[in-house]
């Protein structure tokens, strides 16, 4: 999820999936993503600045069996509706490995735009990444 390799990702225990899911239930900008009745994952806009109308985006599929059939984008999609809506920010950002094509895609299919690249910025299993660094405006969003 997130990015990490699900072969060598953590297992996760009872009180890690408590405290999970308590995090969620208490996040005032978070999803559970949730297909076919069946747990998917994850979605939130974190550190949401009404000063400045900007929060990021944080976006987690877990079952890899269902990626590549447009659940992303739509996901991807109602957070930003919101996003741009409710809470009428200005701004959506993420960052997200440069490995990762597919959300990559994703996200420029839904209307990000690359604005930067960190070089090496990240360690998964035990090997350095870069660091794409994406953003959207309102402006710029079409639902």
């Amino acid at each position: 999820m997130f990015g990490v390799d699900a072969a060598r990702a953590p297992r996760l225990t009872i009180e890690g999936a408590e405290a999970w899911l308590h995090r969620l239930a208490t996040h005032p900008h978070a999803w559970i993503i949730e297909h076919d009745g069946r747990f998917l994952g994850e979605a939130r806009l974190d550190g949401i600045d009404p000063n400045d109308g900007r929060a990021s985006l944080a976006v987690g599929l877990c079952d890899p069996g269902k990626l590549g059939i447009g659940l992303g984008r739509e996901v991807v999609r109602l957070v930003l509706h919101h996003a741009f809506r409710k809470p009428g920010l200005h701004r959506v950002g993420l960052r997200v490995a440069a490995y990762n094509t597919r959300a990559v895609r994703c996200y420029l299919a839904c209307g990000f735009v690359l604005e930067g690249r960190e070089r090496e910025a990240v360690a998964i299993a035990g090997r350095r990444h870069d660091d794409l660094l994406m953003g959207i405006l309102a402006c710029e969003f079409a639902p």
